[in-house]
């Protein structure tokens, strides 16, 4: 027994081996995945990578849109803390910026210049929110239980490390002071031209939507926003559900008529219309209603809209023939940008006589989880309408991604809809994450595939596109319950930026970016591609849907982002190599402030410990954790 060890070593070392053969395992599979690639970019994908050298892009054209060749940027990037302590949990959240100017040349260089004095002139905002451990699940509505009927297990109970252990709200608190923090700046008397965000925006508004949805969260309940009086007029339910689909501009087209968009659509109209009237024949003319089945479905649209839904009102009324908006309705977005304005601006305010209470309940409710969503979602929509009014170019970016759609939805449509000959045996074998594949492509293709270089832009909504379930060829159905999010809002691109001088095998990561589209530019001919959704499983009527796609054609947008990221970014510090200096250092001013925050709280735990008129008391209310960490600590010392 001596010479073969105790049974819990034994354990170990079976244990040791059975992960080094896993991981030996996984390592030679990714290498005959690799291998499959080898042929890949000359098959079909050299059509959707482009490279961009220092000429590639029209400074003419930039002028154009923004009307001048000096630009102000910034990139926004947030921090977050979640430390307990005796019977609290403390919440901190915060995002920053960095800004600074370029100038774009008539040679096509772009001089970059930055606010060097960040830390003391950038833009800031912060939060912090202690909360005893039993109220935690009060504000955090992702750790809530659900019975077996959908509804919140009042019976549940969690233990202190649990809690602690899952609660999101730091997470959530940090998303709100990031997208609160661009629509400052996009609202400020000299807005930014060029913003950078940590995020990809259009993944945000997906989750944030799904989150807020009525059907998944009990208003009344779970939302304390309910209730807040804008101008001594309380927040409704209705506002609350309304808003969350009233994205999108016109010009583009959006909201648009299909699917579960229709009475959006309609909505979105009537608020441009203010107290004027539309018929049902000027509904289907400007709504492009073209076949039976969508007219029914705007029909049903109209009624629906005429009556009230569960938590829904009415949000339309009929005059003879004519439907108009219901009143009520008329002042939402000013209604939403006060809502957002001073719900933040009490978070986040630096009056330190404002208590916990003041920044975070409504009456007596506290804001939850479900709150910053919303909050989230209705910033960012916000930020929209003022980057599509501003022309400022909204840009966020995911330094590591594993996203999968250009493998898995992009490639397979086109391929299916006769736009990309990609029939390529292999590519279901091949590494499952578009980052991976594009980074091993890149390096195989190293001698033909000159850095700077990114995939085409593609829309967004082909993330939620496939080919038809009923291999119907030109048709293409939704990937989830036959869903295709909202199209022409924000298209996408994985880019690679640097390379070794050394050595030009050695290059930067594969990283992703998508932007805001802009209808004086993304929607130009040649830039789309339009696709027919067979949403009544009837393929003879489908609902017609336009996807921004730039296939086989220029386009001078991307190739100024390529290039201006290219000048924003630098080989001299390591971290930085192929990364966009703005959120770098964004990032850094984060970090300094993470830092900052976290010696305050622990010097704070640690005078209240050292206190003799709290010795006794801290005794009894500090946990049985916090009790013998203190003990094996002092072991240590000693």
């Amino acid at each position: 027994m001596g010479q073969e060890g105790s049974a819990i070593s034994q354990q170990i070392k079976k244990t040791g081996k059975i992960l080094q053969g896993g991981a030996a395992k996984q390592v030679q599979n990714y290498q005959s995945r690799f291998k499959r690639m080898e042929d890949l970019y000359g098959a079909f994908l050299h059509k959707l990578m482009q490279s961009y050298p220092a000429d590639s892009f029209d400074p003419e054209f930039m002028e154009r849109f923004f009307g001048k060749r000096r630009l102000r940027f910034a990139g926004i990037d947030g921090t977050v803390y979640k430390k307990d302590m005796f019977d609290l949990v403390i919440f901190f959240a915060g995002a920053y910026s960095v800004r600074g100017e370029m100038e774009i040349k008539s040679s096509g260089d772009i001089s970059v210049k930055y606010n060097e004095k960040y830390l003391d002139s950038g833009i800031g905002i912060s939060s912090v929110l202690p909360l005893y451990i039993n109220e935690v699940v009060q504000v955090d509505q992702t750790i809530l239980r659900l019975d077996e009927f959908g509804e919140v297990d009042t019976a549940a109970s969690y233990s202190d490390s649990w809690v602690i252990d899952n609660s999101a709200v730091a997470d959530y608190l940090m998303g709100l002071s990031e997208f609160y923090l661009a629509y400052k700046l996009v609202r400020d008397e000299h807005p930014v031209d060029v913003l950078f965000m940590d995020r990809i925006c259009s993944s945000e508004i997906s989750s944030f939507y799904a989150e807020t949805s009525h059907h998944r969260v009990n208003l009344d309940r779970q939302a304390g926003l309910i209730g807040y009086k804008i101008d001594r007029v309380p927040f409704s339910k209705s506002e609350w559900i309304l808003a969350r689909t009233l994205i999108g501009d016109r010009l583009l087209g959006t909201p648009p008529a299909r699917g579960e968009y229709f009475l959006s659509a309609v909505v979105s109209l009537l608020l441009e219309l203010g107290d004027k009237g539309i018929t049902l024949d000027e509904l289907e003319t400007l709504l492009n209603i073209n076949n039976d089945k969508r007219r029914k479905t705007l029909e049903k649209a109209l009624a629906e809209g005429l009556r009230k839904s569960g938590d829904l009102e009415n949000v339309l009324i009929r005059k003879n023939e004519a439907y108009l908006l219901n009143p009520r309705f008329r002042s939402i977005f000013e209604r939403l940008d006060k809502l957002v304005t001073e719900v933040c601006e009490r978070i986040f305010a630096e009056d330190d006589t404002l208590t916990f209470e003041e920044r975070y309940k409504v009456g007596d409710r506290w804001l939850t989880t479900t709150d910053l969503s919303f909050l989230s979602l209705i910033a960012l929509y916000l930020t929209m309408r003022k980057a599509w009014k501003n022309k400022t170019l909204l840009i966020g970016v995911a330094k590591d991604s594993s996203a999968r759609d250009l493998k898995r939805q992009v490639i397979p449509v086109l391929d299916h809809v006769g736009v990309l000959k990609a029939s390529y045996e292999h590519l279901n074998e091949v590494p499952d994450t578009d980052r991976m594949i594009l980074q091993w492509v890149s390096l195989l293709e190293h001698g033909s595939l000159e850095v700077p270089w990114a995939t085409i832009e593609y829309d967004t909504a082909f993330k939620t596109v496939v080919p038809h379930f009923g291999g119907k060829k030109g048709k293409v159905s939704g990937a989830r319950r036959n869903q295709i999010s909202l199209e022409k809002t924000f298209v996408k691109s994985y880019f690679q930026l640097s390379q070794a001088e050394s050595d030009p095998k050695l290059r930067s990561n594969v990283l992703l970016y998508d932007r805001l589209v802009f209808p004086e530019v993304d929607l130009l001919d040649g830039h789309t591609v339009s696709l027919e959704h067979d949403y009544y499983n009837n393929p003879d009527q489908c609902d017609p849907i336009e996807l921004i796609l730039y296939m086989n054609t220029k386009n001078p947008m991307q190739a100024f982002v390529i290039r201006m990221m290219k000048a924003l970014t630098s080989k001299n510090i390591p971290e930085e190599f192929g990364h966009i200096r703005p959120l770098f250092l964004a990032d850094k001013v984060a970090k300094y402030y993470y830092g900052q925050f976290k010696a305050m709280v622990e010097s704070t735990g640690s005078w209240l410990f050292s206190n003799p008129q709290l010795r006794e008391f801290l005794f009894y209310l500090s946990t049985f954790r916090e009790r013998r960490s203190d003990i094996e600590r002092t072991r240590r010392i000693v």
